[in-house]
This record gives C-alpha cells, structure tokens and sequence, in this order.
C-alpha cells in the first residue's frame, strides 16, 4: 500500500511541476510581452512628443545639417522632456530624412541606412502634408530591451520563480496528506481481505463518510457477513446432517450388532426393521442431494404448459383418498386461471410438502383448504389451516433445512425438516416466491407465487 501511495504522490507531484512550468512560461512571456507593447506605446508617444520641435528645427534651418543639436535645446523649450541639466531624456532616438538616409543616432545600432519597409515603422515630420523625415525612438525599430529593462523583468521572472517554488512545495506536502488519507481505508480494505482470507470471518472494516471507497467498504462488510453466515450454514449443515444420519445409521447398527450377538433372530421381523431405517436413511440422502442440486441450479426442470387447477385437484384427492380423513381438506378453485410454464412433478412435490406440513399441525377435527387465485400475471396457491400456528420469529426459518418448529417431534411425526427447503428452492427455480403468515393457535398460511408467461 505504500507504493500505492508514492505513485499518487509521484503523479501528484509531477502534474504540480509540470503545471508549475508551464505557468511560470506563461506568465514570464505575457508579461515580456506586456511590457514590450507598453515600452513601444511610451516610445511612439515619446517620438510624437518631439516632432514640433524636429519640425521646428527643420523649418528654421531647412536643412538637417546640425539636428544633433536637438538633443541641447534648453529645458524652456522642450519642456517636462528635458532632464535637470536642459538635456534631452531617454530614451535614445533616431531621426531620418524622407528616403531613410539617417541624419540623427543615438540608439545604438550599427545601421547607415533605413529600408523602406522599417521606415514604416517610425513617426512621420510633415511639413505641409509633404513627409520629410522619419523619427524612431527607443524599441521602435529593433525590439531589443536595455540592460536595465533586462533587469527588471529578470527580477520579476525571480519573483514568480520563487513563488512558484514555495506553491510547489506545498502543494506536494498536500498531495501526500491528500494521499494518505486516501490510501488508508483502502490499507484497512487489504489488511481486512487477509484475515478473511485466513479464515477469520468476523472482521469488518470501519466506514466514514458516503463517497467511493466508503461505499466499497459497506460492500466489504456486506461480503464479510455473507461469508461468515456461509461458513456458519456450512458448519450447521454438517452438524444437522450428521445428527440426521446418525439415527438411522445406529439403529441400523445396533439390531445388526444384537442379531450377530444372538440376542435377536434374524427373522422378518427384525430385517423389516432394519429395512425401514435403510429406507429413512435412502429418503434423506435423496432429499439432500435434491437440495443440493436445487440450490446450486443444476436441477433439470422438464418445463411444459400445465393447469395448476389440474395440479391443485390432483394433490387433493390423493390425500383425500389416503389416512387424512380426520382432516376436511376443501379447494377454492379460480376458473379463469390460465396455464403457465412449470415442472408438473415438481410443482406437485411441492404443494405436496406443503400439505403434508399442514396435516401434520392440524388437529383431528381441524381443517385445510387449498385455492388458486389470478392477480397481477401471477398465480397464487395458498394453503391454509387452522392448527396451532407458528411464532413470528420462526415463519422465516421454516424453510431452512432440518427446521423443525417443534423440536420434540422425531423424524417419523416431524419429517426430515427438508421439505420446504426443497420447496422453495423448486419455486425460485420456477422465478417465483413462497412465504408464510402465522398466528399462534388460529393457523397458518402458506403462499406460493408463480408468474403467467
């Protein structure tokens, strides 16, 4: 994880350099830039301010033979342009006549003629709209700074430098407190995943804050949980399974034991016992690999149009020809409900289940009813009684496996307690839903969902 870190720090810290050289060019060209146009401007305004008096000389002498005396003319006379001494002020200047032959130079610049293109580039001396001459003043004909213009915008450029450097410095300190608090929970995410990973399924991680990685913790936690309810379902499974198998299994045992001892004799009636329990323990490992093969999806469903009136009628009258007379069993049957797309065997076993359940808690004298109902594209199969009911916090774990909600009744009055496990997963397999609704001494009622396609 920490390298995770340095590589934010990394990219943080060469975006901040990169940007940081970018804006110091930036701002280092726009303000040479903006000082060269403005120094310009004060030069065409300074060249504008001495044509009356180059005119002036022009049209006393009419020649410019001695213009260089221009720069010497007393303070009276050029005004706020002339220093203390009665000079003429920088900048330098140079003056040309009409054809670009230079009569005046005091810029500096090795030239002896003007082209006429430069020539372009000055202010023009009129006399009488007829162009004379030519003045150029400081940067007016070479864009060339002086040494203390140099300075100064070199002390500028130092300034934004330095300020840059000190920005860049704390932006890489926030980058690696940004990062380190980015990292960490992503740290407590990885140290967690080791734990798990070894096999301790309690640890969770602490979540602060709604955003990305708060949100992945949440899923973590949820992943954390399901894996721990998992494993503790895996645990409960073996157990239940080998507390199931156990009964059949030592009975088994012991008559074979008591018939090798000679305590029984190996007579019908002893191997019928024996048969019946090997026939318990058969039932319960096909129902538990039903289960398996349900629950893990790989059970085949030979799906075809079927009527669950049909269905509803069926179940019913086998158990109205069997031993459950002693239990009105009615059926409410809906007449407009059409065919759906279903496993008849298996829709059967399960509504079978559910009856068997429901005789099973019904007393003698008590009474079952069976109906189907259309609403909303969806089939209802509801089977009620009046029995003893089940508690609120055992409605949803009836359809676990080896629930049982009396705990006293023995496989033979209670069942294997994997009927409505099987049964739901045969329901969800059929992309429908089962559930219960209870009150304690007034029944119980068991719905079964199925969509019309």
């Amino acid at each position: 994880m920490f390298k995770l870190r340095s590589k934010f720090v990394l990219l943080f810290s060469v975006i901040i350099i990169l940007s940081s050289i970018i804006m110091v060019s930036i701002i280092n060209y726009s303000t040479r830039t903006g000082y060269k146009e403005f120094a310009h401007k004060n030069d065409i305004t300074y060249s504008n301010r001495l044509v009356p008096y180059i005119k002036a000389y022009y049209e006393m002498n009419n020649s410019w033979e001695g213009i260089e005396s221009i720069i010497q003319i007393p303070r009276g006379r050029m005004g706020d342009m002339m220093d203390g001494r009665g000079r003429a002020p920088t900048p330098p200047i140079m003056i040309t006549d009409q054809h670009g032959k230079i009569v005046l130079n005091t810029l500096n610049i090795d030239i002896k003629r003007v082209s006429k293109e430069q020539l372009k580039l000055g202010v023009n001396i009129n006399i009488e709209n007829k162009v004379i001459g030519y003045i150029f003043s400081g940067s007016m004909l070479v864009e060339k700074l002086t040494l203390e213009e140099e300075y100064f915008l070199g002390r500028i450029t130092n300034i934004i430098i330095i300020v840059t450097l000190f920005i860049l410095i704390i932006s890489i300190i926030i980058s690696y407190l940004f990062s380190y608090k980015l990292t960490k929970p992503i740290s407590k995410l990885s140290s967690a995943s080791k734990k798990i990973g070894s096999g301790d399924y309690t640890t969770r991680v602490d979540v602060n804050g709604n955003d990305e990685i708060s949100m992945l913790g949440v899923a973590f936690n949820n992943m954390a949980k399901s894996i721990e309810d998992s494993d503790s379902w895996r645990k409960q499974i073996i157990a239940d399974s080998a507390h199931e198998l156990r009964t059949p299994t030592t009975l088994i045992q012991g008559h074979l034991e008591m018939i090798i001892d000679g305590v029984y004799k190996p007579d019908k009636k002893h191997i019928e016992s024996i048969y019946n329990e090997t026939k318990v323990l058969t039932k319960l490992i096909q129902e538990l690999q039903e289960l398996s093969s349900a629950e893990s999806g790989s059970m085949k469903l030979n799906i075809e149009k079927l009527d669950i009136n049909k269905l509803i009628k069926n179940t019913s009258e086998t158990f109205k020809a069997g031993d459950s007379q002693e239990v009105a069993l009615k059926t409410e049957i809906n007449k407009n409900i059409p065919l759906i797309d279903g496993d008849w065997q298996k829709l059967k076993q399960v509504v079978t289940n559910v009856l068997a359940n429901a005789y099973r808690h019904t007393p003698i004298g008590g009474e079952i009813k069976i109906s189907s109902h259309l609403k909303n594209r969806e089939v209802s199969i509801i089977i009620e009684d009046n029995g003893c009911g089940i508690a609120k916090d055992e409605l949803e774990k009836i359809f676990e496996r080896f629930y049982r909600t009396d705990r006293s009744r023995n496989r033979n009055k209670g069942g294997s307690g994997l009927g409505l496990a099987i049964s739901r997963e045969i329901i969800r397999l059929h992309r429908g839903s089962i559930y219960a609704e209870s009150e304690i001494d007034k029944g119980t009622k068991i719905v079964i969902k199925l969509p019309v396609t």
